[in-house]
C-alpha cells in the first residue's frame, strides 16, 4: 500500500537524505515549517513499506505529546470515511492503514502488521531493549530532562531490524543547549568533535519555505525583525526569552579558567540519580571574583563516585555547600572535606547569582564559567523563569553553583559583622589596648 502526499522542497531534501547512507537526519526549521507533518508521514510510509517492522515515535513527554506530536500523527493518518463522517477523521480507529489501536499503550498496528509505538523522551530508556526500523524524535531540542547524546547512542544501537534502520529528528531550536551543540557545532558533551558527525545530515529550513503554511503573515508580524526571528522562522538559534540569568553571555562570562589566579576554592554539591549528580568547583580570585573551573556532572552515580572524582583529580580542599542530605554530608566529612548544609533560599540565592553576573566599572563580571564546564554554560543559557522551583527543570549545576557561592557569601558576611562589632575578639592588638584602658 502506498500513499501520495505533497511535500515542499525542504521536506523533499530531508526525504532524499533519509534514503542515503546517514544514520541520523535532522530537519531543523521554524514554526510551521512542516517538520512534524513530515515526521509523521515518514514513519507511516516506512511502516507500510516494511511489513512486520517496529517503529518508534518520541514526543517530549506523554502529556505534551497528546497535544502536539501524537495529535499531528493522528491528523496525518489516511481516514476510511472522513468524507461521510468527518468527526472521525484523524483517529487511529478510523484509518484505512491501521488494523488495531491499543489506546492504553499508545501502540498502533498497521495493515502490514507493522507496529508504531508512540513514546516519550522522558521515559525513552524503556525502549532500550527493543529493536526498531525507524525512529522519529519530535522536538528533541525541548527534551529538557534527556541527554541527547545518550538518547542517540542507545537508540541507534537498537536499529538492527530488517527495515530501514534510520533515525529522524525534527525540531525548532531552543536556545544554546545540547541540540545546538550536536546539530550546529557538531561537538560532543566534552566539546570535542562529534564522533558520529559524518553519519548525520542536518537540513535547515525556514517557515517561509512552506507553501502550505497559512499563517506565515502572523509569524512575520510576531517574530520578524526581533531577536527571536532566527529561531522562530529561520531554523536557527536564539537566546530564549524570560531567562532567569538573562545577563549571562558567552562573550562576557565564558572564560579560560587557567588565565586566572585563585586564593582558594569552594564547591557546591547537588545530588541526583536519574538527574545528574553535580559538583562544581569554584575558584576565588584575589579581587574576589568567582570562576567555575570544573564540574562533575553525571547521571546514575553515587556520592562515593563524586568523592572519588574529587580525590582522583587531586582537587584542593575547600568548603562544600551541600544539598541537605545528612548521609552525604557525613560521607564528605569522612573523606576529609569541610561540608555543611547549603543556604537554599531560592529567591535570595538567585538574586545573589544575578548580581554577581553584572558587570562592574571595569566591565568585568563577578562570576564567570570556564569554557570546559559545558553543562553549567548550557544551564545558564536555557534556565527559564517558569522553570524555577519545578522538579523537571534542568538547573542541577546552577543549584550546586548557587549553594556554593551564596552560602559562602553569607558566611563571609557573618564573619565581617562579628569583626566590626567585636574587634577585640579577633584583633590581638585591640585586646592589648583594652587591657591598658582598664
Amino acid at each position: 500500500m502506498d500513499i501520495e502526499w505533497k511535500f515542499h522542497d525542504k521536506q523533499y531534501e530531508v526525504i532524499q537524505a533519509l534514503q542515503k547512507d546517514y544514520d541520523l537526519v535532522v530537519f531543523r526549521t521554524g514554526y510551521g515549517g512542516g517538520k512534524s507533518v513530515l515526521g509523521a508521514r515518514w514513519v507511516m510510509k516506512q511502516a507500510l513499506k516494511y511489513p512486520q517492522s517496529d517503529n518508534l515515535v518520541l514526543a517530549q513527554d506523554r502529556q505534551k505529546g497528546k497535544a502536539t506530536t501524537y495529535r499531528v500523527f493522528y491528523d496525518q493518518l489516511p481516514p476510511t470515511d472522513a468524507n461521510t463522517n468527518p468527526d472521525k477523521a484523524g483517529h487511529p480507529t478510523n484509518s484505512s492503514i491501521i488494523k488495531e489501536f491499543n489506546a492504553a499503550d499508545l501502540r498502533l498496528t498497521t495493515v502490514t502488521n507493522s507496529t508504531i509505538r508512540l513514546g516519550s523522551a522522558d521515559k525513552w530508556d524503556r525502549y532500550a531493549g527493543a529493536e526498531f526500523s525507524t525512529i522519529w524524535c519530535d522536538e528533541p531540542a525541548h527534551y529538557n530532562n534527556t541527554d541527547l547524546y545518550d538518547l542517540y547512542e542507545i537508540l541507534i544501537s537498537r536499529q538492527r531490524s530488517s527495515g530501514l534502520n534510520k533515525m529522524l529528528w525534527t525540531s525548532t531550536g531552543a536556545g544554546y543547549n545540547q541540540f545546538f551543540d550536536i546539530t550546529e557545532k557538531k561537538i560532543d558533551s566534552q566539546g570535542d568533535p562529534l564522533a558520529w558527525k559524518d553519519n548525520m545530515k542536518v537540513v535547515v529550513g525556514s517557515s517561509r519555505d512552506n507553501p502550505f503554511l497559512d499563517r506565515l503573515d502572523k509569524l512575520e508580524r510576531t517574530f520578524g525583525g526581533t531577536e527571536s526571528e532566527r529561531q522562530a522562522i529561520e531554523g536557527g538559534f536564539a537566546k530564549p526569552q524570560g531567562l532567569v540569568y538573562n545577563d549571562f553571555t558567552r562573550d562576557k562570562h565564558v572564560v579560560e579558567p587557567d588565565n586566572f589566579e585563585y586564593n582558594n576554592y569552594i564547591y557546591g554539591y547537588d545530588h541526583g540519580w536519574k538527574d545528574p549528580r553535580v559538583i562544581v568547583q569554584i575558584g576565588i580570585t584575589p579581587d574576589d571574583r568567582f570562576v567555575v573551573v570544573d564540574e562533575y556532572y553525571k547521571e546514575e552515580t553515587t556520592i562515593e563516585d563524586a568523592i572519588e572524582w574529587l580525590e582522583e583529580n587531586d582537587k584542593p580542599r575547600g568548603f562544600i555547600g551541600s544539598e541537605h542530605m545528612p548521609e552525604h554530608i557525613n560521607k564528605f566529612k569522612e573523606a576529609g572535606w569541610e561540608a555543611k548544609k547549603a543556604e537554599k533560599n531560592l529567591d535570595e540565592g538567585i538574586d545573589y547569582v544575578q548580581n554577581r553576573l553584572k558587570l562592574d566599572e571595569e566591565d568585568k563580571p563577578g562570576l564567570m564559567v570556564g569554557a570546559n564546564c559545558r553543562n553549567t554554560i548550557q544551564e545558564f543559557l536555557g534556565y527559564e523563569e517558569d522553570q524555577v522551583g519545578k522538579s523537571d527543570a534542568r538547573d542541577h549545576a546552577l543549584d550546586a553553583l548557587r549553594y556554593a557561592i551564596f552560602t559562602h557569601s553569607i558566611g563571609a558576611k557573618v564573619h565581617s559583622e562579628v569583626i566590626s562589632v567585636n574587634p577585640e575578639e579577633t584583633d590581638p592588638k585591640a585586646k592589648v589596648r583594652n587591657l591598658f584602658k582598664r
